[in-house]
């Protein structure tokens, strides 16, 4: 018995985010250890982010430059949220029609 709760676990460790973490209260070193943005682009968003905290991630991908649907949704799928909320469906389906045929697209969560 304690061997499947284990295994269950740990499962639910891997499979899900290691904590949210939100884009208007996240420190510069936390947003440098997320896959995929470097330091430059954490100062981007530290500036753009300086001047009014981020209503949406509309909002955020609107103001930083190189924040697109992608990068987005790399963050997202990291536990990166926006006012506490993950990537919606809407956004993660902005991308370009060669994209959307040569990616499987992910089904969205309820």
């Amino acid at each position: 018995m304690f061997r499947f709760f284990s295994c269950a676990s740990l499962t639910l460790v891997f499979l899900c985010p290691a904590v949210a973490l939100d884009v208007n209260q996240a420190s510069e070193a936390e947003l440098d250890g997320l896959r995929g943005i470097g330091p430059p682009f954490t100062r981007r968003l530290m500036a753009a982010r300086a001047q009014q905290p981020f209503q949406d991630w509309t909002d955020l991908m609107q103001r930083v430059s190189g924040m697109g649907p992608r990068v987005a949704q790399s963050l997202s799928d990291q536990g990166l949220t926006v006012q506490g909320q993950s990537l919606p469906c809407p956004l993660r389906e902005e991308k370009s029609s060669a994209l959307k045929s040569a990616m499987p697209q992910k089904p969205c969560a309820p």
